[in-house]
């Protein structure tokens, strides 16, 4: 049960949920379809760049220096340099992708995404909670924008979402990792977020 669950933990690292959300928006049969492959290309460039390889790559360095353990980041205030240089990288994408085009929904969900990754160094501070949850909270609220704004139906790739919620809750449940409430705080932080910051696609 334990290496299920680290799998799961791995295979759904939050890490990954800003590349997975931008593979469900450019294949959501909206009018993204018409976007030029050229500009797809280049943010999903620009996004496993700046939203994966660079938050990454300052893990080993600072478990080099000590300031770390594992990757894990199972203690709380170890989690504070990671996110905070998270942010800056995920900001970095959100102003290089904004710049290329106004492609307004693409734009919103790389700042909704960078701005969860604040809150979640804030809260950081003084509480541990699931980054995991958050992660997938936060693709469960873009799915609901997308429904919301263009009609789609999208069943089948949210019942996924909440099915993953559940794989990801149980499985950090297993390995100790967090309490109930700090897995039930990560889901709603990154669902309400992203979901009231995207609100802003509607108006």
């Amino acid at each position: 049960m334990t290496q299920f669950a680290k799998f799961i933990s791995f295979l759904f690292h939050p890490i990954f949920m800003p590349l997975i959300g931008l593979i469900i928006i450019f294949n959501s049969g909206v009018f993204f379809m018409d976007v030029p492959v050229e500009y797809k290309r280049f943010v999903y460039m620009v996004v496993v760049l700046c939203h994966i390889l660079l938050p990454l790559s300052i893990l080993p360095v600072l478990i080099y220096l000590k300031h770390l353990r594992n990757y894990s980041l199972d203690i709380r205030r170890e989690r504070l340099i990671p996110l905070f240089f998270a942010t800056i990288c995920f900001y970095i994408g959100y102003y290089f992708v904004s710049k290329l085009a106004p492609v307004r929904l693409i734009n919103l969900f790389l700042f909704s995404s960078t701005v969860v990754i604040f809150i979640l160094l804030f809260v950081s501070l003084f509480w541990k909670i699931s980054i995991h949850m958050t992660g997938i909270g936060g693709l469960t609220g873009m799915i609901l924008i997308l429904s919301f704004t263009y009609g789609i139906d999208s069943t089948i790739v949210l019942s996924f979402s909440i099915f993953v919620a559940g794989l990801i809750a149980t499985s950090r449940l297993a390995l100790q990792s967090h309490s109930v409430l700090q897995l039930t705080a990560g889901f709603f932080t990154g669902l309400l977020a992203i979901f009231i910051l995207m609100m802003q696609i509607i108006l």
